[in-house]
């Protein structure tokens, strides 16, 4: 199976169509053109063109260059942020729904033990800086809207990308990044509450992107390094 029959398997289960976006958020396709416009909501995650050309935010265009007419791909996620826009002027909704994730963001980050390791800018002299914390926030929603995190995970709110990237921390500084040779027992259940945190948050990633993606370097190969078994998404669909 090549990489893009791999991938159109994977966008066929776990994203949508843009018709079927505006069905789940109960909407039309052209709302959800200007929520994108606006930058209240991402573009497509994935596109897979009849030549066998694809690309996402994450490692750009494979296979290309494109030809024919491509088929788009939208996380179905974003559909609890088109139903949140309602009747709303899509500039105004984006501008409540930063003002939202903001808050849900910092809330998540203070609560998070590995908060510091993951996100080291947001804190000065070990304490939370609002300013910072706004900042990075800021720079974490466009990663968003822009499409990255539509690759990594399966909802769009401050726990999932604080626990995300904050458990990833976690994995790294109780495994030496991978290098420590031996865990005592208490480290083991520590780092696999750790790493069930994280693959609650994360899709599997495409096939193509796993191996090098944070589930592939910090789930799977931690899981092997440490003899603690294995994931059902280690194989390519």
């Amino acid at each position: 199976m090549t990489e893009t029959e791999q991938l159109q398997l994977y966008v066929e289960r776990y994203f949508v169509r843009l018709n079927e976006l505006a069905e789940l958020a109960g909407t039309d396709a052209d709302r959800i053109r200007a929520l994108i416009a606006a930058r209240a909501i991402p573009g497509p995650i994935y596109s897979i063109w009849p030549n066998g050309t694809f690309s996402s935010p994450i490692g750009g265009e494979h296979n290309g260059p494109a030809e024919g007419e491509a088929q788009h791909w939208y996380h179905p996620a974003a559909a609890w942020w088109i139903r949140r826009a309602a009747s709303l002027d899509p500039e105004y909704a984006a501008r409540q729904f930063q003002a939202k994730f903001l808050s849900d963001f910092r809330q998540a980050l203070l609560a998070d033990p590995y908060a510091s390791l993951g996100y080291p800018q947001a804190f000065r002299n070990g304490e939370p800086d609002d300013t910072q914390i706004d900042s990075v926030g800021i720079a974490e929603l466009n990663d968003w809207l822009d499409g990255g995190y539509g690759v990594c995970l399966r909802i769009w709110d401050g726990h999932h990308v604080v626990t995300k990237t904050c458990r990833r921390a976690g994995i790294l500084h109780l495994t030496e990044e991978g290098r420590k040779s031996l865990l005592s027992a208490e480290d083991r259940l520590t780092l696999l509450d750790t790493m069930e945190a994280l693959d609650a948050v994360m899709l599997p990633f495409a096939p193509h992107q796993r191996p090098k993606g944070t589930p592939g370097l910090w789930l799977d190969t931690i899981l092997a390094r440490y003899a603690m078994g294995t994931t059902r998404e280690v194989a390519p669909i």
